[in-house]
Formats: C-alpha cells, sequence, structure tokens
C-alpha cells in the first residue's frame, strides 16, 4: 500500500508539473529586468522615496506587461515582467521618467544616465522559480533587520501570506491631496480598485502574487527555495551583476567549507594574514560577498578591504 501511494504522489507530481510547464509555455515570454546595483549611486534615501519607487511600478503598467515580482533596493530595482520585449521596455521608460522628475523636484542630484536596465530572458519554468525567489529574497539579504515577510518594498511579503494583503484603502475613495501625495502628479489617475496603505500602492494591487505562486507546485516547494538553492542564486547573481545574493550565515557555511578544504582551517577568522587576502578574493569572485560580508567574516579592517576592493 505504501509502495503504490508514494507511487501515485511520484504520477500526481509529474502531471502538475506537466501542467505548469504549459503553463510557463502559453504566459510568456518572461523577463527579469534589472537595473546596475554597483556603481551607482543611491536614489531612494527614506521612506517616501521607497513608496514612491514601488508606485511607480504601479503607475508605469500597461497592457500586455505582467508584474510576477518586483524588489526596490536603495540604489537599483528587479522586476519579473511577462510580456513582450518592446512592451517590458516601454514599461521601464516611463518608470524612469517618473523618478527622474520626482528626484529634480526634490532636489536628489542622481545621475539617471548610469540608471538603464538590462532585460534578460527566462528560458524555462525552472529558471522563472529561481529569479522569483531571488527576488524575493533580495531586501532581506541586504538589509540584516529585515525578514522575507518583513521587508516592505518587494513582493516576497505576499508570496503565500495573503494575510499581508490587509488593510489598504481603495484608490478611488482617497482625496485629490491625498492622490498628488502617492502619485507626486496633477496628472496620473490609478484604477479606482488599486489599494493604498502606508503612503504606497499596494503590491498585490498590480502584481500578479497569484499567478506568480502558481508557478509553483506548493507552498513547500517556494520556502524550501527560498531557504535553499545557493549555487541557482549564485549563477543569477552573476547573470545579473548583481553584488550580494547570500545571506551573512548562508556565506559563511559555505566559506567555512571552502576554508576547510583550500586552507585547512574551518575557522575564516582565524587564516593567516595571506591565506585572508585570498580567501575575500574568492568571496567576492565566486560568491559575490559585499565589503562588509568580507570584513566581518575575515575580520579585517576597513582599510584593507577597500584596498583590495575599491
Amino acid at each position: 500500500m505504501a509502495m503504490k501511494t508514494k507511487e501515485y504522489e511520484v504520477a500526481s507530481f509529474a502531471r502538475k508539473e506537466d501542467r505548469l510547464e504549459y503553463l510557463f509555455k502559453t504566459k510568456g515570454p518572461f523577463w527579469h529586468l534589472c537595473t546596475p546595483g554597483t556603481n551607482q549611486e543611491i536614489i531612494f534615501h527614506s521612506e517616501e522615496d521607497y513608496n514612491y519607487g514601488i508606485t511607480t511600478a504601479a503607475m508605469s503598467l500597461a497592457s500586455p506587461v505582467r508584474i510576477l515580482a518586483t524588489a526596490v533596493m536603495s540604489n537599483h530595482i528587479h522586476d519579473i515582467l511577462s510580456g513582450t520585449e518592446r512592451a517590458c521596455l516601454d514599461y521601464f521608460e516611463r518608470r524612469k521618467s517618473f523618478l527622474r522628475r520626482y528626484c529634480q523636484n526634490k532636489g536628489l542630484k542622481v545621475d539617471f544616465s548610469l540608471f538603464n536596465c538590462s532585460l534578460l530572458p527566462i528560458e524555462n519554468l525552472s529558471a522563472l522559480r529561481t529569479e522569483i525567489v531571488y527576488v524575493n529574497r533580495n531586501g532581506y539579504l541586504v538589509n540584516r533587520q529585515c525578514t522575507p515577510f518583513s521587508y516592505k518594498w518587494s513582493t516576497g511579503m505576499y508570496y503565500f501570506n495573503p494575510a499581508a494583503s490587509a488593510g489598504g484603502r481603495p484608490f478611488s475613495e482617497l482625496t485629490y491631496r491625498e492622490k498628488r501625495l502617492i502619485t507626486h502628479s496633477r496628472l496620473v489617475e490609478l484604477p479606482c480598485d488599486y489599494q493604498v496603505r502606508d503612503g504606497a500602492v499596494l503590491i498585490p494591487s498590480f502584481v500578479c502574487i497569484k499567478e506568480g505562486e502558481n508557478y509553483f507546485s506548493d507552498a513547500h516547494q517556494y520556502f524550501n527555495m527560498l531557504s535553499r538553492n545557493r549555487e541557482a542564486y549564485g549563477e543569477v547573481a552573476k547573470r545579473l551583476g548583481d553584488e550580494v545574493f547570500l545571506t551573512d550565515n548562508e556565506l559563511f557555511d559555505a566559506i567555512c567549507g571552502r576554508c576547510r578544504k583550500q586552507f585547512g582551517e574551518s575557522r575564516p577568522a582565524a587564516l593567516s594574514p595571506n591565506d585572508k587576502i585570498a580567501a575575500a578574493v574568492m568571496m567576492k569572485k565566486e560568491y559575490h560577498a559585499s565589503n562588509g560580508q568580507i570584513r566581518r567574516m575575515l575580520k579585517l579592517s576597513d582599510q584593507v578591504v577597500k584596498e583590495l576592493f575599491p
């Protein structure tokens, strides 16, 4: 009986994967849109800036573009999109225009000539899953005070968590002044059923969260990928040119194993000075570690790390 049950579960899983493969092929093409996270000055400083960064995604959407995942970081953005290449690029140009005008009006000196996007095709269902999770992890990887459910400016807190969408007000119920405070414009109108909360358009109003969830076999698969799959995130980071793709704990586990094999010492901070330099280069090259991660794990001074990676 146990064997038959197991066979049934395997067959059922295979049928569901076939349906999801069909869904992927018929709903695409899919893209990962991102702007450079290196050599781009800070754009979003305050909570108001981040809120507007999210709202510009809602303001810039037009058919046939759909957003499955999004994240606003301090100096760059990520979107997982479905739509034609031209439509996705037009969406980005509208968003860039809103952000440029916002920064000009606030007196923020940002060189938007560097704020250009890469639009990278997502070739298969497995890659789509990995890149959705990659985007949803992004905020809490960089902000050590956050969890996947507390970073407010990404889709991470909404996936398989319907309670997170509660508490919004319909855009149609806002006063004219409130609408202007949200959109920073006299002209922009948003769909009446879009929800607003805490000074921004609520992400599930305009992001296809449910569709994104449907590309995973179930919530268990999603959360398993959220906490594992280290090598796959490394490949995504290299493709995008992102710097950080592992949490401190994930990176520390990986580095301890590498140091044991390469230097015969499982504690990175106990390495000799020369081995620490070699380990730092390895961490930067192979794991895209940030300067802060390298400094903390190898117990190197700021001056040494800055000399290695100016």
